[in-house]
């Protein structure tokens, strides 16, 4: 399979930028689900091309909702061009990074136009695991939410809820014959490794440059152990004590502070080596059962869902003007010149 963006997917999956006004208004504005995606242009280790994350995002939201057109009759699904509008990008040449207040404007400014016509359902499609990007988007769809009484959410933080402590990503890839990756490193494969790597020889191999092949695996911790899930992307499955979950909170930020210093210096975090077309393919499925599951239980219960990732109880530091500002110059990223 190589993917292509098209016009038409179908008949009750339109893209904005190839419809009329006359079609728009014609929609039923109750049975409407309209998608933004909000991902970078960003560099993504020596080998895969910049807009791998916004490919991504645009990729899954457009399979899943095709697949969600057939599965729910009276829904129709509108999608946006992809905008390369994202924080936490790696401070490399060729990222175009955005303050995390921009980031949160341009994606609450994308879906209230639809909020105010009472378009029911509003979501944001992203492939992009900066913690703060995630936040922005999923304050920009709770204050839409909270504003306008519709159901609005960040489709990537939902499925990041359920991928919890790297299982279920693993079972997308357990019975693949040639899976060399085990539980503990794909904990650590984050950026451009082998899940990346993977997804791009599957859906645009024309894109991927030779030599990944032989690229060394690139982590900040080469040990992690079960205990410690170095991973700020995924949640627990447990329900601990209070002391768990103060030691856990701490070991994620530690994981936080580790992923910016290792991108002051590298390209990719994880496995690239380890990639195969195969794993892409499943992968791209599993990713796909997951977002379609997960936005039919946001049709069918709007404002009643939980829509927020593990990063989520975070935000007011993450999204905070002043810890940003410090924490910026602190760690020297995203500083202008």
């Amino acid at each position: 399979m190589e993917w292509t963006m098209t016009e038409i997917l179908h008949e009750r999956v339109l893209r904005l930028d190839c419809i009329s006004h006359a079609k728009m208004k014609s929609l039923d504005p109750r049975h409407t689900l309209v998608v933004a995606t909000l991902s970078p242009l960003e560099v993504h280790g020596p080998h895969l091309p910049l807009g791998q994350d916004m490919f991504e995002a645009y990729a899954i939201a457009e399979q899943a909702m095709t697949r969600i057109a057939g599965l729910e009759p009276t829904w129709t699904i509108v999608l946006l061009p992809p905008v390369p509008v994202a924080a936490d990008c790696v401070p490399q040449l060729g990222s175009v990074n955005f303050p995390v207040e921009i980031v949160r404007n341009v994606a609450y400014h994308l879906l209230e136009p639809f909020a105010k016509k009472g378009f029911s359902r509003l979501a944001y499609s992203s492939f992009h695991g900066g913690p703060r990007h995630i936040c922005a988007l999923e304050d920009a769809a709770e204050a839409l939410s909270k504003r306008y009484s519709v159901g609005a959410a960040c489709l990537f933080s939902i499925v990041l809820s359920r991928l919890m402590e790297g299982d279920t990503f693993f079972a997308g890839i357990e019975t693949i014959p040639e899976r060399q990756i085990d539980k503990l490193k794909l904990k650590q494969d984050h950026h451009a490794g082998m899940v990346e790597t993977s997804l791009a020889l599957h859906l645009w191999p024309q894109f991927v440059e030779d030599g990944w092949q032989t690229l060394p695996g690139s982590v900040a911790v080469e040990n992690v152990t079960e205990e410690a899930n170095d991973s700020f992307l995924y949640g627990y499955q447990d329900r601990p004590s209070l002391w768990t979950r103060t030691k856990r909170t701490a070991s994620q930020a530690a994981s936080m502070y580790r992923s910016v210093k290792h991108f002051n210096v590298h390209t990719y975090f994880g496995y690239p080596a380890m990639a195969s077309a195969a794993q892409g393919e499943a992968l791209f499925e599993h990713l796909l059962n997951i977002t379609v599951e997960a936005v039919q239980e946001f049709l069918a219960k709007g404002t009643e869902m939980n829509v927020h990732s593990p990063l989520w109880k975070g935000r007011r530091l993450l999204l905070s003007p002043m810890v940003n500002k410090v924490a910026n110059d602190w760690l020297k990223i995203y500083v202008e010149e």
